[in-house]
């Protein structure tokens, strides 16, 4: 009985923060939909449009890991962390419902837009941080999965709200979105309630010492994610579109895009079992040599069934290597360094989001070909590495 409430417990946290990652990933969608037009009304050249997404990435990265310290401080100190990240997140809510009425005064549009920017990081680690505590009792993996089911649905909607909001003013959108995250985060302080009482942070619990080896191996893995993240950057926001225009109509790309993610929303729900059966750096090979191997098939595929199989089985196999990535930065923050390794996982994410939107803006990708073979070159090299490193394990 207490193992079938533990699972129900469990789950249902991560079904209520996918919630919040729902609503957190659709503001941003909102955002990159109305940016260039909010950013026209200010009489700034759309030219700086990838440069200020560029900044907003670089911006996340530094709150991400600035946010995850502070998690980390008053877990240690005993205080609950949900009431500070809804006060934050109802902060970030109310900066991005005014962006469009400072849209005409750039200077103030860059400062609000900073401040929504920064405090939306409340609802990007602490999750995950909060999502650890249940380590003990399930995968963190399997949690992360289902969590990231938010990113996955925001991620398949993106092509579709482009449409759909075509010609609309951008203060509906930015108002909904607003209410939604805000709301939702009441979720955090449920979700931080539902911790049982008989397992309680040790208040005198001391993070483990960790020697130059272990730096340089989370070094390394840090290197890994944003070589990963990179490929999967430059795949989904540069060369899918253009794989796909090659075989199809232009008219139906929205519908073929989140293809990838709709893959991806199917490896975050098979990744747990797979965790649980074979380790989490198992499944972090298979994932990278399958996914290079797959994102191969993507760039020569001369068929649009192919193309489509291809590109679902790549989201497939980026939800196992998410999961994973995520299960290893839980594992090796135990007991009181989880926000800080979350939050350094989430910084290196942006930090990738920030080089492919760099890529954009100094007009590299009219590479052509060698771009569309980067995210295959980028996943092999990872891939190698780490089949090699579980070789020398052994």
């Amino acid at each position: 009985m207490n193992t079938t409430s533990s699972f129900s417990r469990d789950s249902r946290a991560a079904w209520l923060l996918a919630g919040v990652e729902l609503f957190f990933s659709l503001s941003w969608v909102v955002y990159v939909i109305f940016l260039p037009e909010l950013l026209q009304r200010g009489g700034v050249d759309k030219r700086y449009l990838p440069w200020l997404l560029a900044a907003d990435q670089l911006l996340f990265a530094l709150a991400d890991w600035s946010m995850g310290v502070a998690v980390d401080r008053a877990r240690a100190a005993l205080r609950r962390i949900g009431p500070m990240l809804v006060l934050l997140s109802a902060v970030s809510a109310l900066a991005m419902l005014l962006l469009p009425w400072l849209s005409g005064m750039p200077m103030l549009f860059l400062l609000m837009t900073g401040l929504w920017v920064a405090t939306s990081s409340a609802l990007r680690a602490p999750p995950y941080v909060l999502l650890s505590r249940y380590a003990g009792r399930s995968s963190v993996a399997g949690l992360a999965g289902i969590q990231l089911l938010g990113l996955a649905v925001a991620s398949a909607l993106a092509p579709y709200l482009g449409m759909l909001l075509k010609g609309v003013d951008p203060a509906l959108p930015f108002l909904f979105s607003a209410l939604a995250v805000g709301l939702s985060a009441s979720a955090l302080v449920y979700v931080e309630r539902l911790q049982p009482p008989s397992q309680p942070i040790v208040a005198d619990a001391q993070p483990a010492r960790v020697g130059a080896a272990g730096r340089r191996g989370w070094a390394w893995l840090l290197l890994l994610v944003l070589l990963l993240a990179f490929g999967q950057q430059v795949h989904t926001a540069i060369n899918a579109a253009a794989q796909f225009r090659r075989l199809a109509d232009p008219e139906v790309l929205p519908w073929l895009l989140p293809v990838f993610w709709v893959g991806f929303s199917f490896g975050l729900l098979l990744v747990d079992r797979l965790v649980r059966a074979r380790g989490t750096l198992w499944v972090l090979q298979l994932a990278c040599v399958a996914g290079a191997l797959t994102l191969s098939v993507a760039a020569i595929a001369v068929s649009l069934p192919l193309l489509v199989l291809s590109q679902f089985v790549a989201g497939f196999f980026w939800g196992f290597i998410l999961c994973a990535l995520i299960g290893f930065a839980v594992e090796r923050g135990q007991p009181l360094r989880t926000g800080r390794h979350t939050g350094m996982l989430m910084a290196t994410l942006a930090v990738a989001a920030m080089s492919r939107l760099g890529l954009t803006a100094s007009g590299a990708v009219a590479a052509g070909s060698l771009l569309e073979w980067l995210p295959v070159i980028v996943w092999g090299l990872v891939a190698v590495f780490l089949v090699r490193r579980g070789a020398s394990s052994e």
